[in-house]
């Protein structure tokens, strides 16, 4: 762990970053975006980032997708809890950095957009669900990864009052915009992401790297 010898906390996003998940949800959305018409990055990020509810609400209020809300919220439960529960595989490094962090005796924590029951089964199914104190999602704490109120949430669990001593790991640009503003040591995944959304991670993430594998020891 001689890369983060400061280090008093991680923080880890899911989907992405330690799970394969992001084609099973992009297969999940797919019917219910073909319904709302094109978005902007801006909007869809807003549906990412939010508690799953509150995504499912936009979908129906604002965009009259589904029968209601909780239409949308069966839809993607049906297609996506069974898919962590049981096809879900880890990004690559993923399970191993993790392993090694928790090894070392550094808390971590997962914080996610992503309820609770999908990040519960994609963690025990990858087997790596014990390395976490806890699992900070978006719709128990009522705000969404673009709202500083959750990393602070983080550092009360991981027991840190310094944001600068914690490192986060996500994969989303938009997120590691909104840590690294908070004063998080952020770094940026890159696996098979566009050029474009490359560029995004490397202008605000302190580090970016492919796979986890690349913070492994040689």
């Amino acid at each position: 762990m001689s890369r983060f010898p400061e280090a008093k906390g991680f923080i880890f996003d899911c989907d992405g970053t330690l799970l394969d998940s992001l084609d099973a949800w992009d297969e999940a959305e797919r019917e219910l975006f073909a319904q709302t018409g094109p978005l902007t990055q801006e909007q869809e990020d807003e549906i990412h980032s939010a508690p799953i509810e509150k995504a499912a609400e936009i979908f129906h209020d604002r965009y009259g997708v589904g029968e209601s809300p909780e239409a949308v919220l069966a839809h993607l439960d049906g297609y996506l809890l069974p898919f962590y529960a049981e096809r879900s595989k880890p990004m690559p490094g993923a399970c191993e950095f993790v392993r090694m962090v928790y090894e070392q005796g550094i808390p971590c924590v997962v914080l996610s957009s992503s309820p609770r029951r999908y990040l519960d089964a994609g963690l025990k199914h990858a087997g790596i669900r014990d390395c976490f104190m806890e699992l900070v999602t978006t719709d128990e704490v009522g705000v969404s990864k673009q709202e500083p109120q959750i990393y602070e949430r983080a550092l009360e669990i991981l027991g840190c009052e310094d944001a600068h001593e914690v490192f986060a790991v996500d994969d989303a640009p938009y997120a590691i915009a909104v840590m690294t503003e908070f004063g998080l040591r952020t770094i940026g995944v890159a696996d098979g992401c566009s050029e474009e959304r490359r560029r995004a991670l490397e202008e605000h993430a302190e580090t970016v790297v492919e796979t986890l594998c690349e913070l492994l020891p040689s």
